[in-house]
């Protein structure tokens, strides 16, 4: 048999139903993303828009929540601990100096900037900071801020000898609020900031208090130090804050904080009814029109009267009597069947504290701690644990030092070399004119912060151990990962040897060795004792 085609329509198609895609953001039940507003604009609106209000919030919270203050110190002891250390690099081929030579310049100069970076009258234009103060302003300041700003001026020598200095170098930081995020286009202002057409920042336009009087200050870009992470919104030319993404999240975990106080102080009000079975008012009257529904038969009249004066009693001493629970000791008493029940304010339930938890994860990862550092918390943490969380947050120390801090650091290095060698303080083969020819080379230099923390130093130490005698890395690298100089290491290890030599003492440098002969019973190579030994 045959069927005429179409004749079938075959199942019957669901009425409404829409046709699958496949797209990016495509939406579901909910409409999560479709409510969710968002635009694509360039960053520096979004930056112009919202940093000075971050910036406000952010500051308010650094000063009232021990807990971001206190990450807050974290980073800056991770990021700078007492000082950055100078380790000048600087490149001196071709300038007639042999290696001894550079070094020798290399530890003068380190010498020299160590002294003046931590006098605080030679450094700081108001005499009150040493650079490493300065420093660690620089991190607060981008944290709550986003960026940092300093001044560099320089005193002729008449006004040196009336302070009683005698370098002309000298910084002064300046608060980021103090350069108002005014744009006009037409006059080549961006956000505070003067460019060129190349969006070059000529001068950076400063507000400060002159008589009582705010006024504006225009200053050389050539005398601005300005630090910020350039790479989180391209093309804007001022910072915003780091907390700016946990601002909600503080908030919430302060309003957490609050709601759970007020909780645990309600516990303190409480209340006491009293659970009866006796009949209520209602059942009272019923008992009443029993009585008239059976007034006429003998003996049950006289019973239904019986309950009626009990549950009357009964109910009137409860509505004229209480239960005394604030006054002095003393009994009271209930009625048959009645049970006394105290009543409290709810507390939080079990997910209280995951949820409060997950808060501070989110605010840890973005500051730059482990959670561990911003809880206090230890309880779950392990050996693993602890190494992996500082392994994954040191590499953002370590970026933060380079781009922020150390840039400050050099910028002002910089200007107190360059004045050193043309006053003479700080000798250069060929002078001043030979150190223009070739700053880019001299000013050349590393800082180096605190080390890495451990969570056990002997594995850290063998493990170093190890990566030397395989010759994966250098003195030079050990020494830098703890913070340290390898060169002043050697000279001072070599001048303790020196003494303890001479005292006839046996010195602990150098690698063990066993009893019979210099390397003892020990193979070449192999030092150490076996694990099975052990």
């Amino acid at each position: 048999m045959r069927v005429r085609a179409g004749s079938s329509r075959g199942s019957v198609a669901t009425v409404g139903a829409k046709a699958p895609t496949a797209r990016y953001l495509r939406s579901d039940n909910a409409r999560l993303l479709p409510m969710r507003q968002a635009v694509l604009r360039d960053s520096s609106l979004d930056v112009r828009e919202a940093a000075e209000r971050a910036s406000a919030l952010a500051v308010d919270f650094l000063h009232n929540s021990g807990w971001l203050a206190g990450a807050a110190d974290q980073v800056v002891a991770d990021t700078i601990g007492t000082e950055l250390k100078l380790n000048a690099r600087p490149d001196m081929a071709g300038l007639g100096y042999t290696d001894k030579q550079r070094s020798a310049w290399c530890q003068f100069v380190e010498a020299e900037w160590r002294r003046w970076s931590w006098t605080p009258s030679e450094c700081d234009l108001a005499g009150r900071a040493t650079v490493p103060e300065m420093l660690d302003a620089v991190i607060r300041s981008y944290l709550a801020q986003g960026e940092a700003f300093g001044v560099l001026d320089f005193l002729p020598r008449v006004e040196r000898r009336a302070y009683g200095v005698r370098t002309g170098t000298k910084v002064t930081l300046v608060s980021p609020h103090r350069l108002p995020r005014i744009s006009r286009d037409f006059e080549g202002l961006d956000q505070g900031i003067l460019i060129d057409s190349r969006n070059r920042a000529r001068a950076y336009r400063f507000r400060r208090r002159q008589g009582g009087i705010e006024v504006d200050h225009d200053v050389s870009a050539s005398d601005v130090i300005h630090v910020m992470d350039r790479s989180e919104n391209p093309g804007s030319a001022r910072g915003i804050s780091v907390m700016a993404p946990i601002l909600k999240v503080s908030a919430q975990w302060d309003q957490l904080a609050d709601a759970t106080l007020s909780t645990a102080l309600i516990q303190t009000i409480f209340a006491a009814t009293i659970k009866s079975p006796e009949p209520s008012a209602s059942a009272f009257e019923a008992l009443q029109t029993l009585r008239d529904d059976f007034q006429d038969v003998a003996g049950v009249s006289d019973i239904v009267e019986d309950l009626i004066d009990v549950w009357g009693v009964r109910l009137e001493a409860l509505k004229s009597k209480g239960l005394s629970i604030t006054g002095p000791s003393q009994i009271n008493h209930l009625g048959p069947g009645e049970e006394l029940q105290m009543h409290t304010a709810a507390t939080p339930g079990s997910q209280y504290l995951p949820f409060s938890q997950s808060l501070q994860r989110e605010m840890a990862r973005r500051i730059g701690v482990t959670f561990e550092s911003f809880s206090m918390d230890h309880s779950n943490a392990n050996y693993s644990s602890v190494r992996m969380g500082i392994a994954s947050i040191w590499p953002i120390v370590l970026r933060r030092r380079e781009r922020i801090a150390a840039p400050f650091a050099q910028a002002i290095y910089e200007r107190w070399l360059e004045e050193g060698i043309a006053e003479g303080r700080i000798p250069f083969r060929g002078g001043y004119q030979a150190f223009l020819a070739n700053r880019e080379r001299i000013v050349w230099a590393e800082w180096q912060g605190p080390a890495q923390p451990s969570a056990d130093d002997y594995k850290s130490a063998m493990a170093a151990k190890v990566r030397l005698e395989l010759g994966l890395s250098s003195l030079a690298d050990e020494a830098a990962l703890l913070g340290r100089d390898w060169e002043e290491n050697a000279q001072q290890i070599g001048r303790e040897i020196a003494m303890l030599t001479s005292l006839k003492i046996p010195h602990p440098f150098g690698r063990s060795t066993g009893g019979a002969g210099p390397n003892g019973m020990a193979a070449d190579g192999n030092r150490d004792p076996s694990k099975q030994d052990a």
